[in-house]
C-alpha cells in the first residue's frame, strides 16, 4: 500500500485484532513494525467520528487501538534528501501557526542510528520559526499547552505527516502525540 492516509498503532500485541476492527473502514496493513498500521480511508474526518462514536459506545475492537494518527500527506525518502522533504511538506503549515504555540514530533520507524528524532524536531520546528520570521510573523515552540503540533511519522523510508490541533485532540481522543 503506497498511498496511506491513516497510521495506527494497536496495544501490544493486537495488531491482527486491530486489522479486523479497522477492515470495516478502509484499507489497512502491517506496516511491517510491530503494532503498527498503516491504512487508507476515503474521508479521514468521517473515519474518525466513527471511531469516536465506537469508542464512547465502548464497542469491542475498539480497545485494540492505541494510537490514531490522520496523515494530511505521505512521501518517499532517501536518507540524503530527507530534512529537505520535510521541510518542503511542512511549509505549508507555516501560516497555520503563526501566532500559535507548537512542537515538532517525530516518530521514527527504522534508520535506527540513522535518524535522530530530536535533532529532526529541532531542525524543522527552526526552519517554520524562520520562515515566520522572515514574513514578520511569529510563532513559539511550547511542548506544555500547544495549540498545534506537526507530527511525522517514518515507517522505513516513507514518512507521513500532519498538523494535529488541540481541538481535533480534544474531540477525538484516539488522536494521540506520543
Amino acid at each position: 500500500m503506497r498511498e496511506w492516509n491513516i497510521l495506527v498503532t494497536a496495544h501490544w500485541g493486537l495488531e491482527r485484532k486491530a486489522l479486523r476492527f479497522l477492515a470495516q473502514y478502509g484499507e489497512f496493513k502491517s506496516s511491517g513494525f510491530k503494532d503498527v498500521l498503516r491504512g487508507h480511508v476515503e474521508d479521514v474526518g468521517l473515519f474518525l467520528g466513527k471511531l469516536e462514536l465506537v469508542r464512547q459506545e465502548g464497542s469491542r475492537g475498539i480497545d485494540s487501538l492505541s494510537q490514531v494518527v490522520p496523515l494530511e500527506q505521505t512521501f518517499h525518502f532517501e536518507l540524503l534528501d530527507f530534512i529537505e522533504k520535510l521541510k518542503e511538506a511542512v511549509l505549508p503549515y507555516a501560516e497555520k501557526i503563526e501566532d500559535k504555540k507548537f512542537y515538532v514530533r517525530v516518530k521514527r520507524r527504522g534508520h535506527k542510528g540513522e535518524i535522530s528524532s530530536q535533532e529532526i524536531e529541532k531542525e524543522v520546528a527552526g526552519f517554520i520559526i524562520e520562515k515566520l520570521e522572515k514574513a514578520g510573523k511569529q510563532a513559539q515552540v511550547s511542548f506544555g499547552e500547544p495549540d498545534v503540533i506537526i507530527v511525522v511519522e517514518t515507517i522505513a523510508n516513507w514518512a507521513g505527516v500532519t498538523l494535529i490541533t488541540r481541538d481535533m485532540k480534544e474531540k477525538y481522543p484516539l488522536v494521540k502525540v506520543k
